[in-house]
């Protein structure tokens, strides 16, 4: 997740759809075979390309050459004649007969340093660790990453692993304190990150995973059905891919909600997932989502297992003590250049109040539209996207909640809020890529009523039920005290070897709070911005966000 094969493709999605193996790209992290067949399907044809669109497409077929047959990636002075024989691979093993069975080591390696103007902080991230994959026959595959990490974020990101009743890194799990002597602060984290799953294909349209991952569903950069924000987690996941179809089912054991302390056994919870994409022609796919959380500290509810099932009406039967959300999402793509998507979830309705237009507050759904426009220019893209969430959405009672690890399994900003991203992505050489990206979200939170603290829906980790909001109708996008987050970057990327980058960024992240108009409330308020400047270099990593 994170590499550069993910733009790539969506470009070439969008404007080779017609020639190359159908792409269902709501559901990644994407198989290296199907990229791979994707770029050696371009390679192969009569279609002129440009340098850029050139070297997008060796970079895909350089990345997942252990996949393809037909064409080749070759370093022409390799390191010590043994080490990076190919572009991607600091060291191969393979056998003879190309095919058969494939070993790839790679160093993962990731600095960045830089200042913050609030408080005129010293910010850094290092990672350092190792990418082991291989596949025998292309039958079975396996992948491993690991790294050691230390950081001291953003004072935003600080406060959000720092304070508050769950304390958490995002997208990461267990963390512990990081003092710097040379430095001379206190609030660094330190966290290990150790992924790694088993790939079995079943027949020639059956693929089966286990190990420890996330994923994402969806063609936005946010997802309101399963995104990479929180911490990876244990899975199963069957795909199965015939015709026009792709059937995915994820099976998955979470941490539901904790106070961060000294050693101790987290409480679990599980999930369960049907993604069906139909490609219904060239230009236009849907699909459709069902999703549960379970809170079983001891079990796995077993009907959850069956993967062609309603799981709503299971749920219903077996007395309604789970978390069902469903949803559609689709993608249209018309004149090789124009790609519009979006996704609508439901987690809980009624038909009646929703009509009255009262305001229920349990009334809960989620919104996503969006645009992407390739080629304004020759490797100019932009992407527009407007996201927006009822009051409540994912909430539900103690652990149910659509959580892991202390973190939103969807969006960063859980419930009650509007958000809308601009994007434009250029790439006017091969080597370099320019990234801006405007957010605007307006949210709304919980604030102190006679000493109380209020429930307005925004913090998806409370309980929620009639009796516990703070008010039963009348509910709206926004309530509570309300905050605007402004983020802008400007990330500029040189990559002058495969996998290897260069990183120079600028920031800016304000968070303003208004004074609710219930005179009787008292607003939390937080207000704070801040300016970033850094540099950074990393090798098979992706950049890492903080979104939020």
């Amino acid at each position: 997740m994170g590499s550069d094969a993910y733009h790539i493709i969506d470009r070439l999605d969008i404007k080779y759809g017609k020639i190359i193996p159908i792409q269902h790209t709501s559901d990644k992290q994407y198989h290296r075979g199907n990229i791979a067949r994707a770029a050696e399907t371009l390679r192969l044809s009569n279609v002129k390309f440009n340098k850029v669109q050139e070297y997008q497409i060796q970079w895909l077929i350089d990345d997942n050459v252990d996949w393809l047959d037909s064409v080749s990636s070759k370093t022409n002075r390799p390191l010590f004649k043994v080490l990076y024989r190919e572009p991607a691979s600091f060291a191969h093993v393979s056998s003879k007969k190309k095919g058969l069975w494939d070993l790839r080591f790679n160093p993962v390696f990731d600095l960045k340093m830089g200042v913050e103007t609030e408080g005129t902080r010293f910010i850094f991230t290092s990672s350092r660790g190792l990418e082991v994959r291989g596949n025998l026959k292309r039958v079975l595959s396996f992948y491993f990453n690991v790294t050691g990490n230390a950081a001291r974020p953003q004072g935003y990101v600080t406060d959000r692993i720092r304070k508050g009743e769950y304390r958490n890194v995002p997208g990461q799990a267990y963390w512990k304190d990081y003092d710097s002597k040379i430095f001379k602060f206190d609030d660094g984290i330190d966290f290990f990150d150790a992924r790694g799953y088993v790939n079995v294909h079943v027949l020639k349209h059956i693929n089966i995973s286990f190990g420890r991952d996330k994923f994402f569903i969806g063609n936005g950069q946010r997802s309101f059905f399963l995104s990479d924000f929180s911490a990876p987690y244990l899975f199963l996941k069957l795909d199965m891919s015939f015709w026009r179809f792709k059937y995915q089912t994820i099976f998955a054991e979470l941490n539901t909600q904790y106070v961060r302390g000294a050693d101790q056994l987290l409480p679990k919870k599980y999930m369960a997932v049907h993604h069906l994409s139909l490609q219904a022609n060239r230009f236009f796919n849907i699909g459709i989502f069902e999703g549960v959380t379970l809170n079983r500290s001891k079990q796995f509810e077993l009907q959850y297992l069956n993967p062609l099932i309603f799981y709503r009406a299971v749920e219903h039967a077996i007395g309604s003590p789970d978390n069902v959300l469903v949803g559609l999402d689709y993608k249209v793509n018309f004149a090789n250049h124009v790609s519009i998507y979006g996704q609508f979830v439901l987690d809980e309705f009624n038909f009646k109040n929703f009509f009255k237009r009262n305001g229920w507050w349990a009334n809960k759904w989620a919104m996503q539209a969006g645009v992407k426009y390739i080629d304004i220019i020759p490797n100019l893209d932009a992407q527009a996207e407007f996201n927006m969430a009822r009051p409540f959405m994912y909430t539900h009672q103690a652990g149910n909640n659509f959580t892991h690890y202390n973190q939103p399994l969807t969006h960063p900003l859980g419930a009650n809020f509007y958000e809308f991203i601009l994007q434009l992505r250029y790439q006017p050489i091969a080597p370099l890529t320019l990234n801006a990206k405007l957010i605007i979200a307006r949210v709304g939170e919980d604030t102190l009523i006679n000493g109380a603290l209020s429930n307005y829906g925004g913090d998806i980790f409370r309980y929620s039920r009639g009796p516990t909001v703070t008010r039963e109708f009348g509910n709206n996008i926004g309530q509570g005290a309300s905050g605007t987050i402004s983020y802008f970057q400007f990330l500029t990327t040189y990559q002058p070897w495969h996998n290897v980058y260069f990183d120079f960024e600028l920031l800016y992240r304000a968070k303003t709070s208004k004074k609710p108009q219930d005179e009787t409330s008292i607003a939390l308020l937080n207000n704070r911005s801040s300016f970033f400047i850094g540099f950074g270099a990393r090798m098979n990593i992706g950049f890492k966000r903080n979104e939020f």
